[in-house]
Order: structure tokens, then sequence, then C-alpha cells
């Protein structure tokens, strides 16, 4: 499998701060709001640690350790955004005294909340799958879309992408809609997942096929959920 995020059952693998995450920060659909300045200040924060790899490894070791350690505190104290929010305001004093001498202890902060934010948002997704797949079930559904980013008609200028599953297996096809090398035509792309029917977390397989036609990338779609497992 190519990619994974994470589910209910766990948080995902750890974000170095300073490293770009696999996919930026979103504002999950249906949460409280986290306004754009913390999340800029959040990666501002991460951009900031990153450099110290190269010119003060030892530093940034030292600071990775702190970013952990105040992590491993966020996961017992704030299971959703509000009350990370509330931590997120009292800046470097979260550290409680586990400060990096030659770092402010604001950076440390902030790069730990940037890392568990994008935990909760990967969290919220995979029960939103799980809940989704519950009610196809209900229904008797063979295939039902899980989740949903951007509109088709605003793509490829916006990126689309949408998540299809079979309630009872979890088998998924992941369909998305991006620009091509020109930036004038929409390509239109399948890739294999699978969700974990425990867990509601997403892998990402291997690429099934990509198409400038949508009525056969339609088509191409129709093939692979009425093919076996």
């Amino acid at each position: 499998m190519a990619g994974r995020d994470a589910g209910p059952g766990g948080p995902p693998a750890e974000q170095p701060p300073g490293q770009p995450p696999g996919q930026p920060p979103g504002q999950p659909p249906g949460q409280p709001d986290v306004s754009a300045s913390v999340l800029r200040s959040w990666d501002e924060a991460e951009a900031r640690l990153f450099p110290l790899v190269m010119a003060q490894p030892e530093l940034y070791q030292q600071a990775l350790g702190a970013v952990r350690q105040l992590l491993g505190r966020l996961r017992e104290t704030c299971h959703d955004f509000p009350g990370l929010l509330a931590a997120h305001e009292r800046g470097g004093d979260l550290l409680a005294g586990d400060e990096v001498p030659g770092v402010r202890p604001a950076l440390i902060a902030a790069a730990a909340c940037a890392t568990r934010y994008r935990e909760l948002v990967a969290l919220m997704a995979a029960r939103g799958r799980l809940e989704a797949l519950a009610r196809a079930r209900a229904q008797g559904l063979s295939w039902t879309v899980v989740e949903e980013n951007g509109q088709p008609e605003r793509a490829p200028y916006v990126p689309y992408q949408r998540v299809e599953a079979e309630p009872a297996t979890g088998r998924a096809v992941i369909v998305s809609i991006g620009p091509d090398e020109t930036l004038s035509r929409a390509v239109y792309r399948l890739d294999e997942g699978q969700i974990d029917v425990a867990s509601g977390a997403l892998q990402i397989g291997d690429p099934l096929g990509t198409y400038l036609d949508p009525d056969e990338c339609a088509e191409a779609l129709r093939r692979t959920q009425a093919g076996p497992a």
C-alpha cells in the first residue's frame, strides 16, 4: 500500500516539526473554527524549527524531544478542537519546565499543537468513514461514498476527491480530479484503497488509471466496483 492515515484506534505517525505534512492542514467540515491565523502560526513555528536540522542538529533533536513530550500531554488532555485551541492560548507556558535553551518555548508549543491538530483531523475523518459505512450497511448498499472533498463542477481549478467503499469489506476506490500538465483540462484518476472497518483508517494503494474523458473514468469505476475484492 502506498499510504495510510489514522483511525480512532491510534494516532498517526508523528510529523517532525518543520517538515511539511503529506497533506496541508485543512479546516475539517462541521468542526469549530480554527482560524487561518492560528494555522499559519503553527506552520510558521514548524518552519522555524526545521532549519535547526542542518545548522544545529543536536539542538533540533532536543527541540523534537520536547515537542514529542508535550504532544503526549496534549493527547491526554485535548480530545477535540476547542480543547486544543484552549491549550494553544497558553503558548510557551504549556512546556511547564521542559524548555530547551536556545529555542523559544512558544515555537515548541506551536509545533506540538500543529501535530495534535493533524491527528484530530485524521481521527475525525476516520470516524466519519465508519459512520458512513455503518449507514450503508443498514441500508443494504453495495457501495457508498464515505468522504468527499471539493466540488466536481469546480475541478480541475479546485482539486476534487472522493472515496467510495464497499461497506462489508472496506474495499475502496479513490476518485480524484486535477489539472493536466498544461493546467488547461481535467485529468480523472482512480486509485485503490482500503478502509479498516474497525478503525476507519484509509490505506491508499496502487493507481488504477487516469482518464481525460469523465465517462471513461465512470465506466472504469463501475468495472472496478463490480470486480472481485
